[in-house]
């Protein structure tokens, strides 16, 4: 994409670049985090290149990350119990609210690459060691006295009945702060590999980001506001399909020619004929599974699923090209880079749906009082189980918001 600004003398240009847009990473497990480390100042960066092991969550998006520490610096206490001692550290991360969509760009070589951001943490040092060494202690204090028992302890047992609990009870439960951690104690946790910025590996994804498949140099006049679409995909749902607008002459222009970089090769997006056919009513199956769904999910159903064999081909098409396929659906709109069913068939729930849809427009989260006020401006009545199932459809729960889901699981 090449952009051209309105030259001005007290703003002159100093250089030019051509723009590539990742649209979508090359796989639907493939995520670009921002890693921030609020109690480190930028002079005195984290040694990476020292890391002793990475480890991720994917859906809680925790981070854990191994570093060495120095034991020959004076600073370091040798003169403390074995069991406190330690050769290493671990930084530990908690995930930033998302207010908004961001993006990052990287330069190289004269071509600016900007990808959305999946999410953003802050890591900061754990002390989960000096809990380590109390429980050893407390254990082995425990052993000693469990030693010079001689007779059995025995325990009362009480048993309970407990009533079934109400779906607003499991409901509440599930928001409960004990309940989210004990469902990310429960995910495994996936090793990863550090590269440095110059290594084979980083070079290797910068050439697979910047491998155009849509070699389209025809110049289309933007204006200012369809040009930030563009760097944001999906569009959002009032946005045009592929982002377009009529050109504004009191707006800087820009001449895209988008090189994406997830899924492959598609020949500017031409189909065979019967793969033509069938992917309208291989994209209505995937979406009457899941309600909700990113590009990678799109890509990974059309290439994997039984049900999308004869459009297996399409998983190849350039975003714009199956962004395009999946809007033309009609009853699929894009918001925060998912597309989202606008309808079920249900004449009681779909109602309630467009709400949910109303609300997410503008953030990707609410409360359940600002669907309730919704609700009663547009006179709607409905009971708890068609508004969970609306919701939950849609979204997660985050303590006591709800927001948006970033795709289907298990794709």
């Amino acid at each position: 994409m090449q952009v051209t600004m309105e030259i001005d003398d007290d703003d002159p240009v100093v250089r030019e670049l051509d723009v590539y847009i990742c649209n979508e990473f090359t796989g639907s497990s493939t995520q670009l985090g921002l890693l921030q480390h609020p109690l480190r100042p930028p002079w005195r960066p984290y040694e990476y290149n020292k890391v002793k092991a990475m480890r991720f969550k994917p859906q809680a998006k925790r981070i854990e990350v191994d570093l060495p520490l120095d034991t020959e610096s004076r600073n370091y206490n040798d003169v403390i119990e074995d069991m406190k001692k330690v050769k290493q550290f671990t930084l530990r991360s908690t995930l930033n609210e998302e207010r908004t969509n961001l993006a990052v760009g990287t330069i190289k070589g004269g071509k600016l690459l900007i990808a959305p951001l999946g999410f953003a943490v802050q890591l900061r040092p754990s002390l989960h060691h000096l809990n380590v060494a109390s429980n050893a202690k407390d254990k082995g204090g425990a052993d000693s006295d469990d030693e010079e028992e001689d007779e059995p302890k025995l325990h009362a047992v009480e048993v309970q009945v407990q009533k079934r609990e109400t779906e607003r009870q499991a409901q509440a439960r599930k928001n409960s702060y004990a309940y989210i951690v004990q469902k990310e104690e429960e995910e495994p946790f996936v090793n990863l590999n550090v590269h440095s910025e110059d290594s084979e590996a980083a070079s290797r994804i910068w050439d697979k980001f910047m491998s155009a498949r849509e070699l389209d140099h025809t110049a289309n006049r933007l204006d200012r506001q369809a040009y930030l679409r563009a760097i944001v995909p999906p569009p959002s749902a009032s946005a045009t399909p592929g982002g377009s607008a009529q050109p504004d002459s009191h707006h800087s222009t820009a001449h895209p020619s988008l090189g994406g970089a997830a899924g492959g090769s598609g020949a500017a997006g031409q189909l065979s004929e019967p793969a033509r056919a069938a992917l309208p009513n291989a994209l209505r199956a995937l979406f009457r599974e899941h309600s909700v769904c990113s590009m990678a999910n799109v890509r990974s159903w059309l290439d994997s699923s039984p049900a999308a064999a004869a459009a297996k081909e399409a998983a190849l098409l350039p975003d714009k090209v199956l962004h395009d396929a999946v809007l033309s659906l009609g009853s699929i709109i894009s918001m925060h880079r998912v597309y989202v069913a606008t309808k079920t068939g249900d004449e009681k729930t779909d109602p309630l749906r467009k709400l949910v849809l109303e609300l997410l427009e503008a953030k990707e989260c609410f409360k359940r009082s600002e669907f309730n006020d919704l609700a009663r401006t547009h006179n709607m009545a409905f009971t708890e189980t068609q508004y969970n199932k609306v919701v939950k459809d849609i979204c997660e729960s985050r303590g006591n918001t709800w927001h948006i889901k970033n795709g289907a699981s298990g794709l």
